[in-house]
């Protein structure tokens, strides 16, 4: 039995299970944050809160790690965070009833993924550009997922705006802290 083989596999599942934890804790987060700000009474998309605490880690990750240095774990990843998604929120409240449903809900679900990845990706970095108005566009389409409800009035826009950008903050200098160094 070959040590070496294995000890990659472990790594990564590892650094999986620290991935998955900082993910539900940007979901905490974001949901005491919305509550500090008076928004806790209304109804939100867990699901869209844990998928945009995926996208934060994973594109911490990457920069932190590399795609290619870090793939096993970003696969991993990907694949734990999907069967907690199933079992906490997609499985837990209405069983598949065959295979073939099943497989239609995990590409449903990695599609949506993706997706947002994709969306997420694109107005974080416009944002980062903008100097005017931190992270107005990042939080502005992740309320239109987590939320059927219309923004806050734009006082209370401003001052969510202003939290929402130190949790971002906060929650990428986490991120980078927590991940284990590069390989030389």
């Amino acid at each position: 039995m070959e040590t070496s083989g294995e000890q990659p596999r472990f790594a990564a599942q590892q650094v999986s299970e620290l991935m998955k934890n900082l993910t539900l804790g940007i979901v905490g987060d974001l949901g005491r944050m919305l509550r500090e700000q008076g928004l806790g009474h209304r109804p939100i998309r867990i699901l869209e809160l844990v998928m945009f605490g995926m996208f934060m880690v994973t594109e911490a990750f990457v920069t932190h790690m590399g795609l290619e240095e870090g793939r096993a774990s970003l696969d991993q990843f990907h694949e734990d965070m999907i069967a907690h998604m199933f079992s906490e929120f997609i499985f837990k409240h209405q069983k598949a009833k065959d295979l073939e449903e099943v497989q239609g809900r995990f590409q449903e679900l990695n599609s949506l993924i993706n997706q947002r990845y994709r969306e997420y990706r694109r107005w974080l970095s416009d944002d980062v550009q903008d100097r005017h108005n931190p992270f107005r566009q990042t939080f502005t389409a992740l309320w239109a997922n987590i939320s059927s409800e219309p923004l806050p009035a734009q006082e209370e826009l401003n001052t969510l705006l202003t939290a929402f950008s130190r949790n971002l903050a906060r929650f990428w200098t986490g991120c980078m802290a927590s991940f284990p160094p590069k390989s030389a």
